[in-house]
């Protein structure tokens, strides 16, 4: 797999840098503008309604002054404003596209040039956002979908590259041990609030995650596990009652989320969906600023909305991964913290690696996700893998497939590996790069040092050779003198590299 990772700092409200500070294809840079702006005016609020929504345009849910009209210019209504455009979704991730990767820049190159690498070596390119923990104070930059990023053909995603969010800030990223066995606790509470538009939940998701674990299960890859009580004072009990080697590995919350604010009366605590309402509309209360919560159940079964760092204390040291079916339990829209999210709180609280989503979701959706993300996992792949072809499955037509997000902050670990290395791994930790065979006689021998260090260097030369010359590639197509002038000197960059490496190889 290869990696482009793109730090994106503000610059101001509406201006971003974005730097590749990670590359397999060399440096790149630029300076841009975030979309769904008119003029002055952020359109971001109207975006994230469409995209909560399933296609089905109301003009009821757009009553501000404009905004229907915007949609309009923007391509994503149609002229008689009575429903969305068939390519809604396509022009959201072209203005997404354009304003990460813009024309003419380096990055756009280093991204280009990454992404022939990767194609050209049947692998995935990683594009691993990363965000500056207090980039919220400045601008929402965390908040745009740039899972659904589209280059005016398709969807990234369906280009082989994999999207995943990192969260940068002081504290060191956790470094787990990995696992020859996982252990999975499914939490399934089945609590509603109808006054919230929380509607009972079908058992449909469980039955898919006993689906997408049973071969992984029958191999002893994988123990899975119920919450008798979805309760947060059960899953407390039952998580302190275990031993280091009894610990799960994954918490999968099979649930309902919302993002929105709590009233801090103790005799109130009445829960406002959204970051609108300023007092409490029962007491009178200011409300405090949004956050995200999970609905766990009660000792009666009732409804007991749980904030993401009520739910991470209670959390032991050895959890690799939390899986959120929630809806909204990835968003996070307001405030000067990107910490606000049930997913981001999450990984502040040194959670490695958080599953989300953005959005609502719909039952079918979730349940095709889960079945087709552990089947996947079961068969020790990536975390970005499995999130990778969960979506796949959520199914293009039904404007689901955007909704998961991917938050990992995991030391030297940039795909999410949960499991064990196999012998084949450990010999060879580039076993997805193509290769020069290290000649072999009749009899089974063991490499020596001096071979593998060998082998790692002609497949470094062999991968320095594809990447000069997809640089000189666009070279010759490239018309932009000053772009030209930085892939010269990538140009030369790559060939001092390769020199060094072909005199190691001489020795």
């Amino acid at each position: 797999m290869k990696l482009l990772e793109v730090y994106l700092s503000p610059l101001d409200e509406k201006r971003f840098k974005a730097i590749a500070t990670q590359s397999s294809a060399g440096d790149g840079e630029a300076e841009s503008s975030l979309p769904f702006w008119e003029e002055e005016q952020d359109r971001r609020a109207t975006l994230i309604k469409i995209l909560e929504g399933i296609g089905i345009f109301r003009s009821d849910h757009f009553p501000r002054p404009g905004e229907q009209e915007w949609m309009v210019k923007a391509g994503i209504l149609n002229a008689d404003q009575q429903s969305f455009s068939s390519t809604y979704l396509e022009q959201i991730g072209q203005a997404l596209y354009a304003s990460l990767f813009p024309p003419n820049s380096s990055l756009k190159s280093a991204f280009q040039i990454a992404l022939r690498l990767a194609e050209q070596e049947g692998t995935e390119l990683h594009v691993r956002l990363k965000f500056s923990a207090d980039s919220a104070k400045r601008s929402r930059l965390a908040d745009y979908p740039w899972e659904l990023l589209h280059d005016g053909q398709r969807f990234l995603h369906h280009r082989q590259v994999v999207i995943s969010r990192y969260i940068a800030y002081e504290a060191l990223p956790p470094a787990l041990v990995l696992q020859e066995r996982l252990r999975v606790l499914l939490i399934s509470p089945r609590a509603e609030d109808t006054d919230q538009g929380l509607a009972p939940l079908p058992d449909g998701e469980q039955h898919a995650i006993r689906s997408g674990l049973s071969k992984a299960e029958s191999e002893g890859l994988i123990v899975l596990e119920s919450l008798a009580k979805a309760t947060l004072k059960s899953l407390s009990a039952n998580l302190s009652q275990r031993t280091a080697t009894q610990m799960p590995q994954v918490l999968h919350f099979d649930g309902h989320g919302l993002f929105g604010k709590r009233c801090p009366n103790p005799q109130c605590r009445q829960i406002h969906a959204g970051t609108k309402t300023e007092r409490c509309r029962t007491c009178n209360q200011p409300l405090p600023a949004p956050t995200g919560f999970l609905l766990f159940e009660d000792e009666q079964g009732q409804p007991d909305y749980v904030s993401a760092t009520s739910l991470a204390a209670f959390l032991p040291k050895g959890i690799a991964l939390v899986v959120l079916s929630a809806c909204q339990s990835g968003m996070a829209v307001a405030g000067e913290s990107v910490f606000n999210g049930t997913a981001q709180q999450l990984i502040d609280a040194r959670v490695p690696a958080v599953v989300a989503m953005q959005y609502a979701v719909s039952v079918d959706a979730a349940s095709h996700f889960a079945e087709q993300f552990y089947r996947v996992l079961g068969q020790k792949q990536t975390l970005l893998m499995a999130v990778n072809e969960g979506r796949k499955w959520m199914g293009v037509d039904d404007k689901q497939w955007y909704r998961p997000v991917l938050y990992l902050r995991w030391l030297d670990n940039q795909g999410g590996q949960l499991f064990s290395k196999t012998q084949e791994h450990q010999l060879n930790p580039s076993a997805t790069a193509v290769a020069l065979p290290i000649p072999l006689t009749n009899e089974l021998h063991t490499l020596s040092p001096n071979q593998l260090e060998k082998q790692e260097l002609e497949k470094e030369y062999k991968n320095l050779t594809r990447r000069y010359e997809l640089v000189g590639e666009q070279l010759e197509s490239e018309l932009n003198e000053d772009n030209r002038d930085r892939l010269r000197v990538r140009q030369k960059s790559i060939k001092k590299s390769m020199n060094e490496i072909w005199r190691k190889l001489q020795k």
